[in-house]
């Protein structure tokens, strides 16, 4: 039988027979019947292909499903605050500094907010959709026209600044108030938002400058009481939780528990008067414009608290214009000088050799010149005999330095010691300066005597003023301060009560008829007091330039004020203490004891009223001066 297939048969017919065969033909019992199979399909190969593909995504879905839900179970407060972190920012709110204030609430230093305002040109004049034009005319004319007025700038420039759409910040570096703030609001400028800036100001200007000081443009104290009171003074800021845009505005304020008001900084209430520094300060400049001097400065404490009423030096500055002004400006001469004092320095000498027995107030001494070692002690006149009173009103170097001579050095050392001498006030002021004292054991025998009339020692204008609280209360030493007391400190008991009362009675002459200060002489007011006129040490030695000083205290027997005045450098018509410094002791003092309605002590025409010292007259003591023996 042939292979092949005749052209007759098909493969259909093939198979017909085999059909035929097989159901007609028994099979072998080891033969099998062979299962007919097909080949697959292109169709079925696709579906398969599909079905795996299906089942990766599947799989992968729901292993993004189930990393989700981890993630939300798990981690969630650190998917919020990631979020909330992209759209949710905080804005400082920057705390006022605390005000400064005088004794009676006038502003010496205040602190007020001010707005920057800025823009975002490029989305003001963003189109609205993708491909649109921009809106030149989103800001009208009359608006640009406002917004220049309320910002002080030229309308040009401000068209100019806005329109420059290549720009997304414009900030016209201008510093408007709360209300010029609001006022830009109303425009409804777009994208307009402010950043806040506080600025501090003095309104009393040059007044205040050495006690105040001053702060920078970040807010941190650079001079004064800004300085040293700057932790007090800088309150704490805020914190304020703003909902932004896209361009960083700000949409919404958020109420959230994290937010924080500011808190402003402690007002500093001092004890200074406003109405007597200005006086303080009008008499000063008279008087070094009239002198012709350097520098100079007064103080005036309250002779029964020790509290600094006013104390004013020049030359001075505006605290509100600091840079305009040279450094040596800076520097507070009332407390930042010291110098050798002069006679105003003797009442100590003879209220400590009174108050130890040692001598009374009419006790007498030879007061004719004496010599230590090659030196002589001398005074103008040869009085021959004076007594202890007679020793302060006609300020007496000879009677000084004998009631020094009773003394070993160190019962000196420590007495000036304990009324404040060789150490700071501690009063608050800043900038002060002190000398320590001569340690006793180097003193030769003339420091102990030229010690007594206010040489070989040094102090600063507001360490004597504190001293002579001595004499104005019950004999303690009161501690100065710059800050309003609520009641009268203890002090230190330096001298006996009755010591204090007598010297009182004893410094009166000093400003009558005869004394070296009658120019500090007030009407209707008995004022005690002592004058002083110190040569200054230059380049290690003596000069003929010198320091005028005039501290006293008022009503004598019931003090209400000290002051101290001294003029640094007069030159041209004089250089005495009584001369110089007593008409400014004068000016202060009486002008100072009106404004506290201090009550006079006796009628204007009473007979006992001194004669005020004439610009050719000669006190005692400044004629003592030409030939005081100096050390070297």
């Amino acid at each position: 039988m042939s292979e092949s297939l005749s052209p007759k048969e098909t493969p259909e017919s093939v198979d017909a027979e085999v059909d035929v065969l097989e159901h007609s033909m028994p099979l072998p019992k080891k033969v099998k019947k062979m299962k007919k199979t097909k080949a697959p399909t292109k169709n079925a190969y696709n579906n398969t292909r599909i079905r795996v593909v299906l089942g990766l995504i599947g799989l992968l879905f729901g292993s993004l499903i189930a990393h989700s839900v981890y993630m939300r179970t798990e981690h969630y407060k650190d998917i919020a605050v990631h979020g909330r972190d992209r759209i949710i920012r905080s804005i400082k709110e920057p705390a006022l500094r605390g005000m400064i204030t005088d004794r009676d609430g006038n502003v010496l230093a205040i602190s007020r907010y001010l707005r920057v305002p800025t823009f975002n040109p490029q989305a003001i004049y963003a189109p609205k959709r993708m491909g649109d034009e921009v809106n030149w005319d989103v800001i009208s004319d009359e608006q640009f026209k406002q917004l220049s007025d309320i910002l002080g700038l030229p309308e040009a420039e401000v068209r100019e600044k806005l329109k420059d759409v290549s720009k997304k910040y414009w900030n016209p570096k201008v510093e408007l108030s709360l209300e010029q703030a609001d006022e830009l609001k109303k425009l409804k400028i777009p994208t307009l938002r402010f950043e806040e800036r506080s600025q501090r100001t003095y309104p009393t200007g040059n007044l205040f400058s050495h006690i105040v000081g001053f702060s920078g443009k970040q807010g941190k104290g650079l001079e004064g009481l800004e300085r040293t009171e700057d932790s007090n003074l800088m309150g704490e800021d805020g914190i304020q939780y703003v909902l932004r845009d896209r361009r960083g505005n700000v949409v919404e304020l958020i109420n959230s528990p994290e937010n924080k008001s500011a808190r402003p900084g402690q007002t500093l209430v001092l004890s200074v008067n406003q109405e007597i520094q200005r006086l303080a300060r009008t008499e000063l400049q008279k008087t070094i414009r009239r002198f012709n001097a350097r520098a100079g400065g007064v103080v005036v404490l309250d002779a029964q608290t020790g509290e600094i009423l006013a104390l004013s030096s020049l030359p001075d500055y505006d605290a509100n214009f600091y840079q305009d002004y040279p450094t040596e400006n800076f520097r507070n001469f009332a407390v930042g000088v010291t110098m050798e004092p002069g006679s105003v320095f003797k009442p100590f000498v003879v209220a400590k050799a009174i108050d130890d027995g040692k001598i009374t107030r009419y006790t007498n001494f030879n007061t004719l010149p004496f010599n230590i070692g090659v030196k002589t002690i001398r005074d103008v006149h040869n009085y021959q005999t004076l007594t202890t009173e007679g020793i302060l009103q006609k300020s007496s170097n000879v009677g000084t330095s004998k009631i020094a001579a009773m003394y070993p050095n160190q019962d000196l050392y420590d007495f000036y010691s304990e009324i404040g001498f060789g150490r700071k006030t501690d009063s608050g002021i800043t900038g002060e300066q002190f000398t320590p004292i001569k340690p006793a054991s180097q003193w030769v025998p003339l420091d102990k005597a030229v010690m007594s009339y206010g040489y070989a020692i040094t102090a600063n204008l507001l360490q004597m003023a504190q001293a002579y609280t001595i004499f104005t209360t019950d004999g303690k030493l009161l501690p100065a301060t710059i800050f309003k007391r609520d009641g009268t400190p203890d002090g230190e008991p330096v001298i006996k009560p009755e010591t204090a009362k007598l010297m009182r009675e004893m410094m009166i002459s000093v400003t009558r008829q005869g004394g070296s200060g009658v120019s500090g002489a007030i009407e209707g007011y008995d004022v005690a007091a002592k004058t002083g006129t110190a040569k200054k040490i230059v380049g290690g030695s003596y000069e003929d330039r010198y320091r005028a000083s005039f501290v006293g205290f008022a009503p004598a027997q019931n003090p209400r004020l000290i002051v101290a005045v001294t003029i640094d450098d007069p030159r041209g018509k004089g250089y005495y203490g009584g001369l110089v410094a007593g008409p400014a002791f004068r000016g202060v003092m009486s002008g100072s004891l009106k404004i506290l309605g201090v009550p006079p002590t006796y009628p204007s025409n009473h007979e006992v009223q001194p004669k005020v010292l004439k610009a050719k007259e000669k006190s005692a003591e400044e004629a003592a001066l030409e030939t005081e023996i100096l050390p070297e």
